[in-house]
C-alpha cells in the first residue's frame, strides 16, 4: 500500500480546500520551458544548461530562485533559436541546498516555473551503455547522477563498497514533478542477486519515491538497479539518484515553528542517528511559508533537505511520557504541538482547558508536511468520558463546544497502531472564526515596464462574507490593491475580483511576488496568502505535495513598453450557448508606429469559433469587429476574455494584451 499517497485528497493548503475553476491560459507567446535538465546543479559549481521549450527567442533574464550568477552567451546565434537556449549559472558554496525552481522571461513574457535542484554532491551525468547489468556505470561514492529512465528498460550503475560501509541510496524522480515512479534494487555483481534488504519502492513520505540505506557485510562491487515499477520510461522520465553515507530525514522537528522565532531542530526518519540537532532562526515576513533544513550526518554530508513549515501559532514539540491521561502534556488555545508514535500502539495525551460555549477547531496534520502518519484523536472530558472522536474516512479534525467550563483531554494515536522514526504528526488547537481564502488561475503574467497587469482573484468563503483588502507583496515598484466587497460566495468558476498591478520604474526582466487578502475576523486581522497549487500541480504530473514554496509564487516579466495598447468589448457580455457574441478590438498606438498588429483570443470559453479566424489589424486601422460564436453544447459559466496582440516595430517585435471583458455563458 502507497502509505504516503492513502489520504493526500484530505490535504488542505490553507484554510480551504483548492478551487474548482481550471487554470487559465497563459499568453501564447510566451514561453515555455520543458524539464530543466540535469535539473540540477552542486553549490560552489558552475554550470551551462540548455533550456528546451518554445518560444524561447529574445530572453531578457533567467530567474532562478537560488542565488546565482546568470549570463546568457550570445555567441553562436543563442537567443535567436525558439526551441533552446544556453544558459550559463555560477552556483556560490553556500547556496540553499534542496528545491528550487527556474523561469525565463523573453521580451513576449514569462515561463513556466521548472523545478531545479542545488545539492552538495558532485554531479554525474548518465552513460548511454547502462541499460545492461554487463555494462553498468561505475560511479564514485558519493555522487548524484543525473538519469532518464526509458521504457522497457533498467539502469545499472556500479559501485564498490568496503566491509562495514554504510551507503544511503535516494531517488528524486516523482518529487520531480516527473511521471517516474522508481523502484530501486542493490545486486552483488559477482552473483547477480539481489542483496537481503536491499530493495526500496515507495519509500514513506516520499510520494512514491524510492529510498534505502545499507551496510554491506562484505567488500567487492554492488550493482544498483533503477526502473519505473511499471517499466515506463521516456522524455519525461528524468531522475537525480543520489549515492553517499549521508542522513534520510523524512520530517523536521517539529515540523513548525512561529514566525521570528529561533528553535533547534531535530529529525525524523529511518537513519537519523548521530545528526546534530540545527538551529534555525524563522523569518517574521509573512511572504516566507516554509524552510528547508539540512540533516547532515557524522561523515559530513548533508541528505536531503526537510521543509520546516512557518506558523503564526506558539508551536511545541511533544514531552515524553504522555502514554495516559495523567501524564498528558499540557497545551494553551490557540496552539500547535508536534508529536511522535515511537513504537506501535503508542497514544500520545494532550491536555487544555476550555469554557463552556468556547468553539475549537483541533486538526492533526501529516501529509502536507510528507509524514507518513495517519492519525485517530478521540476527545474526552476530566472523567474519561469520550466525546468526540474522528472520522476514519476523513481528515482528521474535530468541531468541538464545550457544555461546562473544564479541562479536556485529547488521545492520539495511529490509525492502524504503527510507530517508527518516521510516524510524526501536528496537532493545531485553535478558536473557531469564520474564514476566506484567494486562489489565482496562473501563476505567471507579463507587463510593460509602468503598465499594469490584471490578475482575475478568486476567493473561497467559509462563513465570512465581509470585505477583503487584496494587495501585492513583492520588489518595490511593484504594486496593486483592490478591495473584495462584502457579500456571499461566488461559483468557483467566477472571480470575485480583479486586481490590477502595475510596475512603475521596474526595469524589464523577470521577478516573483506574491499576492494576499487580509480582513479583520471576529475583531482580529487574518492574512492569506493567494494560492497557485492547482496550477503548479498541473504542471508537475499532478504530484500530490508540490515543494510548499512554489504554491504562492507568481512570476511576473517586465517588458519594454510596447509601441500599442488593446481593448476588448463584447457587446453582448452575457450570452446564451450557440449565440454570436460581436466584440470590438481597439489598437491605440503610439507615435510612429504604424505597423500591422496580429490578435489572439484568450481565456474563451472552450469550443468558441472566432470569425474572421485570423484577426489582423491592417496599419490603417484603429479597430476591427468580430464575431464570436459559443458553440450549442457549451457549459455555463463565468470567463475572462482578453486579447493579445504582437506587432514589428524597428526590427523588435512587441507583444501587449488588453484587460479581461467579463463573458457570462447562461442556459
Amino acid at each position: 500500500m502507497k502509505r504516503c499517497l492513502s489520504t493526500l485528497l484530505l490535504v488542505l493548503v490553507g484554510p480551504l480546500a483548492a478551487p474548482a475553476q481550471p487554470p487559465g491560459k497563459p499568453n501564447p507567446q510566451a514561453p515555455n520551458l520543458n524539464p530543466v535538465v540535469p535539473l540540477g546543479v552542486q553549490r560552489g559549481t558552475t554550470i551551462d544548461l540548455t533550456l528546451n521549450g518554445a518560444n524561447l527567442t529574445d530572453p531578457i533574464g533567467v530567474l532562478p530562485s537560488f542565488p546565482a550568477k546568470v549570463t546568457i552567451p550570445t555567441d553562436a546565434n543563442n537567443g535567436k533559436v525558439p526551441t533552446s537556449l544556453r544558459v550559463r549559472l555560477e552556483v556560490p558554496k553556500d547556496a540553499p541546498m534542496g528545491f528550487h525552481t527556474i523561469r525565463l522571461a523573453t521580451r513576449r513574457g514569462m515561463s513556466n516555473a521548472r523545478l531545479f535542484c542545488v545539492d552538495d554532491l558532485p554531479q554525474v551525468m548518465e552513460a548511454a551503455t547502462n541499460r545492461d547489468a554487463k555494462t553498468a556505470q561505475v560511479v564514485p561514492v558519493p555522487c548524484v547522477v543525473v538519469a532518464r529512465a526509458d521504457a522497457e528498460l533498467t539502469d545499472f550503475f556500479k559501485i564498490s563498497v568496503k566491509p562495514g560501509q554504510r551507503v544511503s541510496f535516494e531517488v528524486l524522480g516523482r518529487r520531480l514533478g516527473s511521471a517516474f515512479d522508481p523502484q530501486l534494487t542493490l545486486i552483488d555483481a559477482a552473483t547477480g542477486r539481489e542483496l537481503p534488504g536491499g530493495f526500496s519502492n515507495d519509500a514513506p513520505g516520499l510520494q512514491t519515491d524510492a529510498r534505502l540505506t545499507y551496510t554491506f557485510k562484505n567488500a567487492g562491487d554492488v550493482l544498483i538497479a533503477v526502473r519505473d515499477v511499471s517499466y515506463r520510461g521516456g522524455p519525461d522520465f528524468h531522475y537525480r539518484l543520489r549515492i553517499g553515507d549521508f542522513p534520510c530525514a523524512t520530517a523536521p522537528l517539529p515540523l513548525a515553528i512561529k514566525r521570528g522565532t529561533k528553535a533547534q531542530i531535530r529529525f525524523a526518519g529511518p537513519n537519523v542517528d548521530g545528526v546534530a540537532p540545527v538551529e534555525v532562526q524563522a523569518p517574521a515576513a509573512e511572504d516566507v511559508d516554509a524552510i528547508q533544513v539540512e540533516p547532515r550526518g557524522a561523515s559530513g554530508l548533508a541528505g536531503w533537505p526537510v521543509m520546516l513549515h512557518l506558523s503564526d501559532l506558539d508551536e511545541h514539540l511533544e514531552k515524553e511520557p504522555n502514554s495516559d491521561a495523567k501524564l498528558a502534556n499540557r497545551l494553551t488555545i490557540p496552539g500547535a504541538i508536534t508529536g511522535r508514535f515511537e513504537e506501535k500502539d503508542d497514544v500520545d495525551h494532550y491536555v487544555f482547558a476550555l469554557k463552556k460555549g468556547q468553539r475549537v477547531i483541533i486538526e492533526a496534520h501529516t501529509m502536507e508536511h510528507l509524514s507518513p502518519s495517519e492519525v485517530y484523536m478521540a476527545l474526552r472530558d476530566a472523567k474519561g468520558t469520550q466525546l468526540l472522536a474522528t472520522n476514519p474516512a476523513l481528515a482528521p479534525r474535530l468541531d468541538f463546544t464545550p457544555a461546562a467550563d473544564g479541562d479536556y483531554t485529547l488521545a492520539v494515536e495511529h490509525l492502524h497502531s504503527w510507530g517508527g522514526p518516521d510516524e510524526v504528526y501536528r496537532v493545531t488547537a485553535t478558536p473557531y472564526h469564520p474564514e476566506f481564502s484567494l486562489t489565482l488561475n496562473m501563476d505567471r503574467w507579463e507587463l510593460p515596464t509602468g503598465g499594469t497587469v490584471s490578475i482575475p482573484i478568486f476567493v473561497q468563503r467559509a462563513g465570512y462574507n465581509g470585505p477583503i483588502e487584496v494587495s501585492v507583496v513583492g520588489p518595490k515598484g511593484l504594486s496593486g490593491t483592490v478591495t473584495i466587497p462584502a457579500g456571499a460566495p461566488k461559483p468557483p468558476t467566477a472571480p470575485s475580483g480583479t486586481l490590477q498591478v502595475k510596475a512603475a520604474d521596474l526595469p524589464p526582466g523577470p521577478l516573483t511576488f506574491r499576492i494576499q487578502g487580509k480582513a479583520v475576523i471576529d475583531g482580529k486581522p487574518v492574512v492569506r496568502p493567494a494560492s497557485v497549487r492547482s496550477v503548479v500541480a498541473l504542471t508537475m504530473g499532478n504530484l500530490p505535495v508540490p515543494p510548499r514554496p512554489m504554491l504562492t509564487q507568481v512570476g511576473l516579466a517586465v517588458l519594454d513598453q510596447p509601441p500599442f495598447s488593446l481593448a476588448l468589448k463584447l457587446e453582448a457580455p452575457v450570452v446564451q450557448p450557440g449565440k454570436p457574441i460581436p466584440a470590438t478590438i481597439s489598437v491605440t498606438r503610439v507615435a510612429g508606429f504604424a505597423g500591422e498588429v496580429v490578435v489572439n483570443f484568450v481565456g474563451l470559453p472552450p469550443g468558441v469559433k472566432v470569425d474572421p479566424a485570423m484577426v489582423k489589424i491592417a496599419p490603417a486601422q484603429t479597430m476591427v469587429k468580430v464575431t464570436l460564436t459559443t458553440p450549442a453544447n457549451a457549459k455555463a459559466g463565468v470567463f475572462q476574455a482578453r486579447v493579445s496582440g504582437v506587432a514589428k516595430h524597428n526590427g523588435q517585435d512587441y507583444t501587449a494584451q488588453s484587460a479581461p471583458a467579463g463573458l457570462t455563458v447562461k442556459k
